[in-house]
């Protein structure tokens, strides 16, 4: 039997408040650093692919955290 892993993207990890203190920390300390962004990654071990209903309940399950904007990695 095959095991899959497939790998899917999180929400994000950090609030807007916690990315604004981060950068003012980062200028204070004068580092060259212009954007935080940091998200959950999950994995899940499946047995076979997935079927479009299953796709969706897992996202559902995985959809939590801040709610600001997802950046491409």
């Amino acid at each position: 039997m095959t095991m899959l892993i497939k790998n899917i993207r999180g929400a994000p990890a950090l609030s807007e408040f916690r990315v604004k203190k981060l950068l003012a920390q980062c200028e204070q300390l004068q580092l060259p650093v212009n954007d935080i962004y940091a998200e959950f990654a999950h994995f899940a071990q499946l047995n076979e692919e997935l079927s479009e209903s299953d796709e969706n309940v897992l996202q559902q399950l995985l959809t939590y955290g801040p709610t600001i904007e997802e950046h491409q990695p």
